[in-house]
């Protein structure tokens, strides 16, 4: 036999030996499904959506401004990463925000009218409402 037809034969085998191993895996998990499950699975979807109305830059503009004011912490007392404040998010209203470093710069980099501009709409409404009830 030539070396040819032995490496041909040696990368048959690996592959049946991957092949049998992935069948051994999904026997596996059919048998122990609790075992595979994800821990994220553990975990019921939060009641809570955004409408329509609402865009990601926006809730990036929460994001940015609770990571930038250092008044989120972790549990160990230490300042909470932008990136664990976009997840929060994400589980809070159900959505993906993506690239949260990326989302979080378009945000800082936005034209001076257009930067705070939700945050604004906040403010507008809290200050409405206030009104409404004679706080003002």
């Amino acid at each position: 036999m030539s070396r040819g037809k032995n490496a041909l034969l040696l990368l048959i085998d690996e592959a049946i030996g991957l092949v049998n191993t992935e069948i051994r895996i999904l026997n596996m998990r059919i048998k122990y499904p609790i075992q595979f499950q994800n821990r994220k699975n553990n975990f019921s979807p939060s009641p809570l959506y955004l409408t329509d109305e609402i865009h990601l830059i926006e809730i990036m503009e929460l994001v940015s401004g609770l990571f930038l004011s250092k008044r989120v912490v972790t549990h160990t007392g230490t300042e909470s990463p932008l990136t664990e404040i976009g997840k929060a998010f994400e589980y809070l209203f159900n959505i993906k925000l993506g690239d949260i470093h990326k989302k979080h710069e378009n945000v800082i980099c936005r034209k001076t009218n257009k930067r705070t501009e939700f945050l604004d709409i906040l403010r507008k409404a809290i200050i409405e409402e206030s009104k409404k009830k004679g706080y003002l």
